[in-house]
């Protein structure tokens, strides 16, 4: 008999887990179990790492950290792909059938 050493479990069955065991622990309701599973969960989804860049400036380039600290109090950074180096020109299409009437 072997013993199973790894578990897999989907990213959105993990963080909703992770969001009930938070709400019991708020509540008072958390037994040592929960709280201890809510400890490895927060370990488990720390190892995630996710590529951010942030476009502050409306200029489709990430720009640093520091002007995104500066302008986060107003809420207008977005979200940018990290891998984007310069901004896309968006075309219209031109692909419309013309018709004749006869």
């Amino acid at each position: 008999m072997s013993t199973q050493t790894k578990m897999q479990i989907g990213l959105g069955e993990a963080i909703e887990r992770h969001n009930d065991l938070h709400k019991r622990m708020t509540v008072g309701l958390a037994s040592a179990e929960e709280r201890a599973e809510y400890k490895l969960l927060s370990s488990a989804l720390n190892e995630i790492k996710l590529d951010l860049g942030f476009d502050c400036d409306g200029d489709g380039v990430p720009d640093s950290i520091e002007i995104f600290m500066e302008t986060s109090k107003t809420s207008c950074c977005r979200f940018v792909p990290l891998d984007m180096t310069k901004p896309t020109k968006k075309t219209k299409s031109t692909s419309r059938a013309t018709t004749s009437k006869k």
